[in-house]
């Protein structure tokens, strides 16, 4: 069984910086829903993310960038960088939360080498130790060119997720397609080219 607190992934050493839930209330049991979540921080360092993320609580299993990884809540318990869905709570069935310093575009987009190169050292780890698949969970373009504006609210792949594709389709989800409870200015990780990491990925396999 692969421990909780990971000590290196690829040639990353990890940083363990512990988030807690609020008054330290004890962890809520992960589930092997083998489902990652892709977020972009939209702050421009790890330190400054952490601080931020920390104020509030506000966990996701890892944060990236700056060639650099922080681990941020143990793999066996769930993260906490989502909020409900209108069906379910998306924190159950996010199995692993990745937070990547970086900005979301509306055009095709990568992080710089130091937030990517971690980020796919981390999904390959997903894939080699829990078994999270390297692939997208529907035929959403990278491009991003199936929504309309605004992205963040009511858009196409969230209806879809609703509808039934969450969390039945396995693999890597952005949190722009993840069901949400009520208005969200979240459209992260915008045009990213996800079906590129993914095959850097596959090749660290």
């Amino acid at each position: 069984m692969e421990p909780d607190w990971i000590k290196k992934i690829d040639k990353f050493e990890v940083e363990r910086e512990e988030i807690p839930r609020p008054n330290q209330k004890p962890y809520l049991l992960n589930a092997s829903s083998l489902i990652g979540i892709l977020h972009t921080t939209e702050i421009s360092t790890v330190d400054k993310t952490w601080k931020a993320l920390s104020a509030k609580s506000v966990a996701p299993h890892f944060i990236c960038g700056e060639s650099r990884i922080v681990q941020c809540r143990p793999l066996s318990v769930q993260g906490s960088a989502l909020r409900p869905g209108p069906k379910n709570s998306a924190n159950v069935h996010a199995q692993v939360q990745i937070e990547m310093v970086a900005f979301s575009k509306q055009k095709l987009w990568l992080p710089d080498d130091g937030t990517l190169l971690p980020a796919v050292s981390i999904m390959a780890y997903c894939q080699r130790t829990l078994g999270i698949p390297l692939r997208v969970p529907s035929d959403w373009p990278d491009d991003c060119s199936d929504l309309k504006n605004p992205w963040a609210s009511n858009n196409k792949r969230r209806r879809q997720a609703v509808l039934g594709i969450w969390p039945k389709e396995k693999g890597w989800w952005m949190h722009l397609e993840v069901p949400y409870q009520g208005p969200t200015w979240h459209w992260d990780c915008g045009a990213i080219q996800r079906s590129a990491m993914l095959d850097m990925a596959k090749k660290l396999i």
